[in-house]
């Protein structure tokens, strides 16, 4: 008896006689396949998926900035004062006369004359960490201390270089004659540190400061001729400061 099968998408064969071994002919080829009996398609959810994953493949650019990252992650412990963050920092006060003047007038004089600025005690650093928090990040933030006070601008910087803190910029952060231990290393989110030495005493300041990563922070060091007490009564680092401050609000 005769048998025969179809199956969708293979050649078709003629009749088959079991008796004989040369009884397989293959028959001519249709002029025109016939269409298979089933078809595959994608899903609107696939293909978006699949043109997605081409696009990223596409893209040539894969980097991704830390700090900003880190901002949005934790955009909700910010603030969204739209307002730069200025901080004096004074020293400790040696029974009352700090400074030439006493009580540390330099750096007050320089907070009152910065619009905007506000004065604080070396041992205020949660105080100053909170309105730097206030503010939104895009915010510049700028630090200024003399003797404890630049130990005290420097620790909230390291504060501020953390995950938790995302990492947050300090757009300016200038040292006096620094008075304190492990304060010599910039952290990489000081966009720019200016440091001022005093003469005298090594004990008080023992070096100038060096930069955990010079290619996010520059660091200038300067040798002053002044006594510690005097360096923030000295016009020309006033000057200099201030100056520094004009360029970045």
């Amino acid at each position: 008896m005769d048998c025969m099968s179809r199956v969708s998408g293979l050649t078709n064969y003629s009749t088959v006689n079991p008796n004989h071994s040369d009884g397989l002919r293959k028959a001519k080829p249709e002029a025109k396949k016939s269409s298979p009996d089933y078809e595959v398609s994608l899903s609107k959810n696939t293909k978006n998926l699949e043109k997605n994953l081409k696009d990223a493949s596409e893209s040539k650019s894969y980097d991704v900035d830390p700090a900003a990252l880190a901002q949005k992650i934790h955009a909700k412990k910010f603030g969204k004062l739209e307002k730069p963050g200025i901080f004096f920092v004074s020293g400790f006060d040696w029974f009352g006369a700090s400074s030439v003047k006493g009580n540390y007038d330099g750096i007050r004089d320089m907070a009152e004359a910065v619009e905007g600025a506000r004065h604080y005690a070396w041992d205020q650093q949660e105080e100053i960490l909170g309105e730097i928090k206030k503010r939104n990040p895009d915010q510049p933030i700028i630090l200024v201390g003399h003797s404890f006070g630049g130990d005290a601008v420097v620790e909230i910087a390291q504060q501020l270089n953390t995950i938790e803190n995302g990492f947050r910029s300090v757009d300016l952060m200038v040292t006096l004659d620094s008075v304190g231990l492990d304060n010599d290393i910039v952290p990489q989110n000081v966009k720019q540190n200016l440091n001022f030495l005093a003469q005298g005493n090594r004990f008080i300041n023992d070096g100038p400061n060096i930069a955990a990563n010079y290619e996010r922070s520059d660091v200038t060091n300067f040798l002053r001729h002044e006594e510690h007490a005097e360096l923030d009564d000295a016009t020309d680092i006033q000057i200099e400061i201030l100056e520094a401050i004009q360029k970045i609000v």
